[in-house]
């Protein structure tokens, strides 16, 4: 699995929502191989120089298939209704609920900031995903995340442009094929003209 595909979202919850991918006209689950998983993990910055036994990584890859059901109603609700539904809340609040966070002060550029990490490897990748996905809906409204607009893609991104118009999960996968769809469509017409 190609690792820019693992984290074109922009931020790590849609990153973990974009773990279904079309290859071949089908929809893939990459979490569906422990390599395809520690590669989602290390390029999204939470493997923090450790390596999970077996056992562990079965237990990783089930929490990671909850967390993503979550992240794929809450871009379904997003785009749907403009928010979060009372369901999928209840759901963040409970899985937060369930998490064992060490609180630690540290210094960035001389300003003391509260640092929240998981005690377990499970913690905090979990906090890591919760984090990201209140964080986002707290800096951006719920148009600037988005869909690909390319037909063949159901990735997502949040769109942190300036001007708000974004269209492509990436240039280089799905906006120069639809440019270049695009062309050899409008050349194909003008021959037929």
């Amino acid at each position: 699995m190609e690792q820019k595909v693992l984290t074109l979202g922009g931020a790590v919850w849609i990153n973990l929502a974009n773990t279904f991918v079309m290859q071949d006209n089908h929809k893939v689950d990459v979490l569906e191989e422990s390599n395809h998983v520690l590669q989602w993990l290390e390029g999204n910055g939470l493997l923090a120089g450790e390596l999970p036994d077996d056992p562990g990584i079965v237990s990783i890859h089930d929490t990671l298939v909850h967390l993503r059901d979550i992240c794929m109603d809450a871009i379904s609700e997003l785009h749907r209704e403009g928010g979060l539904s009372d369901r999928t809340f209840t759901r963040l609040e409970r899985k937060s609920g369930e998490l064992v966070l060490d609180v630690r002060l540290e210094r960035q550029n001389g300003v003391p900031h509260l640092i929240h990490v998981g005690r377990s490897m499970m913690d905090r990748i979990s906090y890591a995903v919760l984090h990201s996905l209140v964080e986002t809906l707290a800096q951006y409204p719920p148009e600037r995340i988005r869909k690909c607009e390319h037909d063949s893609c159901i990735l997502h991104f949040v769109d942190t442009s300036k001007s708000g118009k974004r269209r492509w999960c990436s240039m280089d996968l799905c906006g120069n094929r639809q440019k270049a769809a695009d062309f050899y469509a409008r050349k194909k017409e003008r021959s037929w003209s």
